[in-house]
Protein backbone atom coordinates (compact mmCIF):
# COMPACT_ATOMS: atom_id res chain seq x y z
CA UNK A 1 0.00 0.00 0.00
CA UNK A 2 3.17 2.40 0.89
CA UNK A 3 4.27 1.26 -2.54
CA UNK A 4 1.18 2.28 -4.32
CA UNK A 5 0.89 5.75 -2.14
CA UNK A 6 4.16 6.49 -3.09
CA UNK A 7 4.08 5.53 -7.14
CA UNK A 8 0.91 7.94 -7.21
CA UNK A 9 2.61 10.92 -5.28
CA UNK A 10 4.92 10.27 -7.64
CA UNK A 11 3.04 11.02 -10.53
CA UNK A 12 0.94 13.81 -9.16
CA UNK A 13 4.65 15.56 -8.28
CA UNK A 14 5.19 14.88 -11.91
CA UNK A 15 2.27 16.09 -13.50
CA UNK A 16 2.10 19.48 -11.38
CA UNK A 17 5.59 19.90 -12.24
CA UNK A 18 5.29 19.65 -15.41
CA UNK A 19 2.05 21.70 -16.02
CA UNK A 20 3.95 24.08 -13.81
CA UNK A 21 6.59 24.35 -16.82
CA UNK A 22 3.94 24.56 -19.46
CA UNK A 23 2.29 27.45 -17.80
CA UNK A 24 5.90 28.95 -16.83
CA UNK A 25 6.92 29.02 -20.50
CA UNK A 26 4.03 30.42 -22.57
CA UNK A 27 5.08 31.54 -26.30
CA UNK A 28 3.76 34.56 -26.99
CA UNK A 29 3.63 35.89 -30.95
CA UNK A 30 1.66 38.58 -31.00
CA UNK A 31 2.54 41.61 -32.42
CA UNK A 32 1.56 45.30 -30.90
CA UNK A 33 0.47 47.77 -33.52
CA UNK A 34 2.88 50.01 -33.15
CA UNK A 35 5.72 47.52 -33.89
CA UNK A 36 3.90 46.48 -36.45
CA UNK A 37 3.85 49.35 -38.04
CA UNK A 38 7.59 49.95 -37.60
CA UNK A 39 7.88 46.67 -39.43
CA UNK A 40 6.00 47.31 -42.50
CA UNK A 41 7.30 50.43 -42.78
CA UNK A 42 10.80 48.49 -42.70
CA UNK A 43 9.62 46.57 -45.19
CA UNK A 44 8.72 48.59 -47.72
CA UNK A 45 11.89 50.22 -47.89
CA UNK A 46 13.45 46.93 -48.80
CA UNK A 47 11.00 46.22 -51.14
CA UNK A 48 11.30 49.31 -53.03
CA UNK A 49 14.57 48.90 -53.22
CA UNK A 50 15.00 45.96 -54.56
CA UNK A 51 11.95 45.35 -56.49
CA UNK A 52 12.47 49.03 -57.77
CA UNK A 53 15.63 48.35 -58.81
CA UNK A 54 14.33 44.94 -60.45
CA UNK A 55 11.49 46.36 -62.32
CA UNK A 56 13.64 49.73 -63.54
CA UNK A 57 16.28 47.59 -65.24
CA UNK A 58 13.46 45.35 -66.75
CA UNK A 59 11.78 48.55 -68.45
CA UNK A 60 15.28 49.38 -69.70
CA UNK A 61 15.68 46.34 -71.42
CA UNK A 62 12.14 45.96 -72.97
CA UNK A 63 12.94 49.66 -74.62
CA UNK A 64 16.18 48.36 -75.78
CA UNK A 65 15.06 44.99 -77.36
CA UNK A 66 11.49 44.37 -76.41
CA UNK A 67 10.33 40.99 -74.36
CA UNK A 68 12.84 38.89 -75.36
CA UNK A 69 15.62 41.24 -74.74
CA UNK A 70 13.93 41.47 -71.33
CA UNK A 71 13.60 37.43 -70.53
CA UNK A 72 17.07 37.23 -71.20
CA UNK A 73 17.89 39.38 -68.05
CA UNK A 74 15.69 37.79 -66.07
CA UNK A 75 17.36 34.27 -67.01
CA UNK A 76 20.99 35.89 -66.43
CA UNK A 77 21.21 38.46 -64.58
CA UNK A 78 18.13 39.26 -62.57
CA UNK A 79 19.29 37.02 -59.15
CA UNK A 80 22.51 38.88 -59.27
CA UNK A 81 21.18 41.79 -59.41
CA UNK A 82 18.66 41.57 -56.54
CA UNK A 83 21.63 40.15 -54.40
CA UNK A 84 23.78 42.99 -54.80
CA UNK A 85 21.07 45.88 -54.66
CA UNK A 86 20.25 43.68 -51.12
CA UNK A 87 23.66 44.75 -49.93
CA UNK A 88 22.48 48.28 -49.63
CA UNK A 89 19.78 47.41 -47.31
CA UNK A 90 19.49 48.53 -43.43
CA UNK A 91 21.24 46.07 -41.29
CA UNK A 92 19.43 43.13 -40.23
CA UNK A 93 17.27 43.33 -43.52
CA UNK A 94 16.90 40.40 -46.08
CA UNK A 95 14.46 40.04 -48.31
CA UNK A 96 13.55 37.43 -51.13
CA UNK A 97 10.71 36.36 -53.33
CA UNK A 98 8.75 32.86 -52.38
CA UNK A 99 5.77 30.88 -53.90
CA UNK A 100 4.21 27.98 -54.40
CA UNK A 101 4.50 27.69 -57.93
CA UNK A 102 8.65 28.48 -58.73
CA UNK A 103 10.26 29.19 -61.83
CA UNK A 104 13.49 29.26 -60.43
CA UNK A 105 13.61 26.23 -57.86
CA UNK A 106 15.25 28.60 -54.89
CA UNK A 107 12.72 30.26 -54.83
CA UNK A 108 9.92 27.74 -53.81
CA UNK A 109 8.04 28.12 -50.28
CA UNK A 110 9.16 26.32 -47.38
CA UNK A 111 6.01 24.51 -45.24
CA UNK A 112 5.78 27.16 -42.90
CA UNK A 113 5.71 29.96 -45.80
CA UNK A 114 2.75 27.79 -47.37
CA UNK A 115 0.60 28.39 -43.82
CA UNK A 116 0.60 31.73 -44.09
CA UNK A 117 0.60 31.60 -48.18
CA UNK A 118 -3.43 29.63 -47.62
CA UNK A 119 -4.43 32.35 -45.33
CA UNK A 120 -3.83 35.01 -47.91
CA UNK A 121 -5.48 32.95 -50.41
CA UNK A 122 -8.28 32.61 -48.06
CA UNK A 123 -8.50 36.59 -47.04
CA UNK A 124 -8.47 36.97 -51.38
CA UNK A 125 -11.05 34.74 -51.90
CA UNK A 126 -13.12 36.65 -49.04
CA UNK A 127 -12.38 39.82 -51.04
CA UNK A 128 -10.31 41.35 -48.45
CA UNK A 129 -7.68 43.79 -49.52
CA UNK A 130 -4.02 42.78 -47.91
CA UNK A 131 -1.62 45.02 -47.15
CA UNK A 132 1.39 43.37 -45.60
CA UNK A 133 1.11 40.22 -43.27
CA UNK A 134 3.97 40.40 -40.18
CA UNK A 135 4.93 36.91 -38.37
CA UNK A 136 6.90 37.40 -35.38
CA UNK A 137 9.68 34.55 -34.87
CA UNK A 138 11.07 35.50 -31.52
CA UNK A 139 11.47 38.80 -29.15
CA UNK A 140 13.03 40.89 -32.04
CA UNK A 141 12.73 38.72 -35.24
CA UNK A 142 9.93 39.33 -37.76
CA UNK A 143 8.77 38.10 -41.11
CA UNK A 144 6.96 40.84 -43.37
CA UNK A 145 5.05 38.96 -46.54
CA UNK A 146 4.16 41.24 -49.10
CA UNK A 147 1.52 39.25 -51.55
CA UNK A 148 2.64 39.49 -55.32
CA UNK A 149 -0.35 39.58 -57.35
CA UNK A 150 -0.11 39.72 -61.18
CA UNK A 151 -1.10 42.37 -63.49
CA UNK A 152 -1.51 42.15 -67.00
CA UNK A 153 1.64 42.78 -68.61
CA UNK A 154 3.08 39.83 -66.70
CA UNK A 155 1.00 37.24 -68.43
CA UNK A 156 4.05 38.05 -71.25
CA UNK A 157 6.11 35.54 -69.18
CA UNK A 158 3.93 33.69 -66.74
CA UNK A 159 0.23 33.48 -68.52
CA UNK A 160 -1.48 30.46 -70.15
CA UNK A 161 0.05 29.25 -74.06
CA UNK A 162 -2.28 31.99 -75.78
CA UNK A 163 -0.79 34.94 -73.70
CA UNK A 164 2.66 34.10 -73.28
CA UNK A 165 5.14 35.88 -75.24
CA UNK A 166 5.89 32.46 -77.66
CA UNK A 167 10.18 34.16 -78.17
CA UNK A 168 10.71 35.42 -74.64
CA UNK A 169 8.82 32.27 -73.17
CA UNK A 170 11.35 30.04 -75.14
CA UNK A 171 14.17 31.89 -73.89
CA UNK A 172 13.03 31.32 -70.21
CA UNK A 173 12.16 27.84 -70.63
CA UNK A 174 15.85 26.90 -71.97
CA UNK A 175 16.78 27.92 -68.81
CA UNK A 176 14.45 26.73 -66.35
CA UNK A 177 13.10 23.72 -68.02
CA UNK A 178 10.79 22.63 -65.07
CA UNK A 179 8.95 25.76 -64.66
CA UNK A 180 6.02 25.91 -63.07
CA UNK A 181 5.54 29.62 -62.97
CA UNK A 182 3.26 29.57 -65.91
CA UNK A 183 -0.98 29.24 -66.38
CA UNK A 184 -1.86 32.40 -64.41
CA UNK A 185 -4.42 34.87 -65.07
CA UNK A 186 -4.62 39.20 -63.98
CA UNK A 187 -5.46 39.04 -60.19
CA UNK A 188 -4.03 35.94 -59.33
CA UNK A 189 -1.39 35.74 -56.60
CA UNK A 190 1.63 34.79 -57.39
CA UNK A 191 3.79 34.42 -54.24
CA UNK A 192 5.21 37.09 -52.00
CA UNK A 193 8.10 38.78 -50.94
CA UNK A 194 9.29 37.82 -47.70
CA UNK A 195 11.03 40.56 -45.77
CA UNK A 196 13.45 39.00 -43.46
CA UNK A 197 13.81 41.50 -40.11
CA UNK A 198 16.29 41.45 -36.82
CA UNK A 199 15.05 44.56 -35.04
CA UNK A 200 17.71 45.51 -32.82
CA UNK A 201 16.13 48.95 -32.68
Amino acid sequence: MKTKKLLLATSLSTLLLFTACSYTQPKNNSIDLKTEQEMKLKAMKAIKTVAGALQNTLNVKVKEGGLSNAAIFCSTHATSLSKEVSKTLDEGVKLKRITDKPRNPNSQANDEQLVVFDEIKTKLLNGEKIDMIVKRKSSNHYQVYKPIIMSGKCLNCHGNDEKRNPEAYNIISKKYPNDKAIHYKAGDFRGAFLVDIINND
